[in-house]
């Protein structure tokens, strides 16, 4: 009996044991998955964080280079000035020290006389960007009277970066032909890939040349200049009038008209003489037997 009582209390503190040993293990776990828990969500936490520093920070770089781009606008700058002068030579030399001074350059001049002697020039010139409107507003004081004054301007930054994206895309489809020819291993991919190259690499130096234009045409504006001399309002020299000639050549012309004239009156009684002779005489006979019949009567 006392066996009995002693294994059934060895049981139960057998029993309580474990239960104790459980729930320590229990809360061990729920511990550490509280912990892993909360250590994850921290982590997802900074994470997100993290990623929404980057994109703010993307976001400003980009605004910050629309903005550069908005402000570097390529523009092409043109003017014309039409000007009256009073000496065609010193208004076109102080043109050209103008221009040297602001340094640009003269691309085309010409010049020519007007009936009056006067002379007429033209000037081409390339001006830096940024001395267009000091350059256009000195140019009026070369001139007595500014006959005519324009200028223009072409916004062409959308098409300069239209030809750099498409230059990229092209600088890209060359590289992929050239390591193509390279792993070529027959002679007709070769020839293909040959002239789909150098169809690639022309179009290439279009887009680079059309960029150079409009680089050079936005960093220098062109203006055309024309200069109209006055003309000379003194008497006119002997030797421009011409007296003598004139006179000689007036004096030639009437003689040959007369006898021109004479001419063709000798050929007018030569011509009919056939029938002016017969007529005449008969008149002449006629005009006799009156005047006698007349005499006789009286």
């Amino acid at each position: 009996m006392v066996k009995k009582i002693g294994l059934v209390l060895l049981g139960v503190v057998l029993l309580l044991a474990s239960a104790c040993s459980n729930e320590e293990s229990s809360d061990s776990q729920a511990q550490r998955s509280s912990e892993g828990s909360a250590g994850g969500t921290a982590d997802t936490e900074q994470s997100t964080a993290d990623q929404a520093s980057d994109q703010a920070s993307n976001s400003a770089q980009e605004d910050t280079t629309q903005e550069d781009a908005a402000s570097e606008r390529m523009v092409i700058h043109s003017g014309s000035l039409t000007l009256e002068v009073e000496e065609y030579d010193a208004a076109r030399s102080d043109i050209e020290t103008r221009v040297n001074e602001m340094g640009g350059y003269i691309v085309e001049s010409s010049v020519q006389r007007s009936g009056d002697e006067a002379r007429e020039g033209s000037l081409s010139v390339r001006i830096p960007q940024e001395q267009f409107s000091t350059f256009m507003t000195d140019m009026e004081g070369v001139g007595t009277t500014v006959l005519d004054r324009s200028t223009q301007g072409e916004d062409v930054t959308e098409e300069y970066v239209d030809l750099e994206s498409r230059l990229r895309s092209k600088e890209t489809q060359e590289e992929r032909l050239t390591a193509f020819m390279e792993e070529a291993g027959n002679t007709d991919a070769l020839l293909q890939i040959s002239e789909d190259l150098s169809a690639v690499q022309e179009e290439i130096e279009k887009l680079k040349g059309r960029m150079n234009y409009l680089e050079n045409h936005s960093a220098n504006a062109t203006v055309d200049i024309t200069l109209q001399e006055r003309g000379s309002s003194s008497l006119q020299s002997g030797e421009d009038l011409n007296t003598w000639e004139r006179s000689t050549q007036l004096f030639t012309r009437t003689l040959n008209g007369i006898v021109s004239a004479a001419s063709g009156i000798a050929v007018f009684f030569v011509g009919l003489s056939p029938v002016l002779v017969p007529m005449l005489l008969l008149a002449a006979g006629t005009a006799f037997y009156y005047r006698k019949k007349r005499k006789h009567e009286e």
